[in-house]
C-alpha cells in the first residue's frame, strides 16, 4: 500500500506570460503507516503537492501513483482515492457549514452510501478520537472555540476511514494550548490507527518534535528527504533556502561554540534538558 509521486511537475498559468513553474520533477513515496513532515518556505509548492496527491490538481508531466494505479489512468478511481486519501485544508473550520457537529462529520460517510448504524458507529468514533465530547454533538459547530472547530473538520475526513491524512499547516492560527492539542491527537491517532500522515508545516519545532521523515521542497523541487535529525544537520542550507531550524538546534549550535560537548542529535526541548542535566552533573566543557 503506498502513494508513489515520480517524476511530478506542474505549472501555473501555463501558456501565458505569467505562467510559473510550481512543482519541477518531484519524486517520493510514501508507504501505509509513515508519519512525514513536508515543510518549505511559503510558495516552495507544499499545498499544490499535497493537491496532487488525492487528484485535486492533475500534473502537467509525470504521475501519482495508488498502490501501483495512475489515479488517472482507466483503471484509477478518484472517488475511491479521496475517500482514502483525505487532506484537510487549511484553517478547516472554514469548510464547516452544517448545523450541528454531528451532521457536519457525517456529511462523508452519508454520501459513501453507509448504513445509518455505520453512519453513526464512525461519527461518533471519529469526535472521540479527536476528543470533541458527546455533549457538543448537537451544538452548531460555529459556537466552538478555534481548536474545537479544528478538530470537528478532522473528524469529518476521519470519518471516512481513510488510510492516508494529509494536513495543511493544522495548527495555523491556534495558541500553543491548542496547537499541542492538536497535534497531540494527530500523533495518537497515527500510532492507533495505523494512519500515514503527512503533516505540511513551517514550524521547525512541531516537526522536530512529531514526525519521522522529512521532506523538504524549495522553488518547487525536492531538495531533502530524510530523518529530521539528518535533515537539520543541514541548518546552513536550511537557512539559505529561507527556512528556519529548531532553536534546540540553534542552541546547540551556540553552545558548542562555548565548547559545550552535546550530540548532533539532539532535537526536542526534552533531549535538551535531559542533556543539559547531564553536562551540569558530569562538568563536560571542553
Amino acid at each position: 500500500m503506498s502513494i508513489e509521486v515520480k517524476n511530478l511537475t506542474f505549472w501555473y498559468d501555463p501558456d501565458t506570460p505569467y505562467s510559473k513553474k510550481a512543482l519541477d520533477d518531484v519524486s517520493f513515496t510514501v508507504e501505509k503507516g509513515e508519519f512525514i513532515g513536508l515543510i518549505g518556505h511559503t510558495g516552495s509548492g507544499k499545498s499544490t503537492l499535497i493537491q496532487h496527491l488525492n487528484g485535486l490538481e492533475k500534473p502537467h508531466s509525470g504521475q501519482v501513483l495508488y498502490n501501483g494505479v495512475d489515479i488517472y489512468s482507466k483503471e484509477g478511481n478518484l472517488r475511491e482515492l479521496r475517500q482514502k486519501v483525505g487532506l484537510v485544508f487549511q484553517y478547516p473550520e472554514h469548510q464547516l457549514f452544517e448545523m450541528t457537529v454531528h451532521k457536519d462529520v457525517e456529511f462523508g460517510p452519508r454520501n459513501m452510501k453507509l448504513s445509518e448504524e455505520e453512519i453513526k458507529d464512525r461519527v461518533e468514533r471519529a469526535l472521540n478520537i479527536v476528543g470533541i465530547t458527546p455533549d457538543r454533538y448537537e451544538k452548531s459547530p460555529f459556537d466552538l472555540s478555534g481548536g474545537q472547530k479544528r478538530r470537528v473538520a478532522i473528524a469529518g475526513v476521519l470519518a471516512m476511514e481513510p488510510e492516508y491524512l494529509i494536513l495543511d499547516e493544522p495548527t495555523a492560527g491556534l495558541d500553543p494550548k491548542g496547537r499541542d492539542e492538536i497535534l497531540g491527537r494527530i500523533k495518537t491517532l497515527h500510532k492507533e490507527l495505523g494512519i500515514a500522515v503527512i503533516l505540511v508545516s513551517h514550524s521547525m519545532e512541531d516537526v522536530a518534535k512529531y514526525v519521522d521523515r522529512l521532506i523538504v521542497l524549495s522553488d518547487g523541487k525536492k531538495v531533502f528527504d530524510d530523518s529530521p535529525r539528518e535533515v537539520f544537520r543541514h541548518s546552513f542550507e536550511l537557512i539559505s533556502i529561507g527556512l528556519g531550524i529548531p532553536q534546540v538546534t540553534e542552541l546547540n549550535e551556540r553552545l558548542k561554540e562555548k565548547g559545550f560537548v552535546l550530540p548532533e542529535t539532539v532535537l526536542t526541548v526534552e533531549e535538551m534538558e535531559q542533556e543539559l542535566l547531564r553536562i551540569l552533573k558530569e562538568g563536560h566543557h571542553a
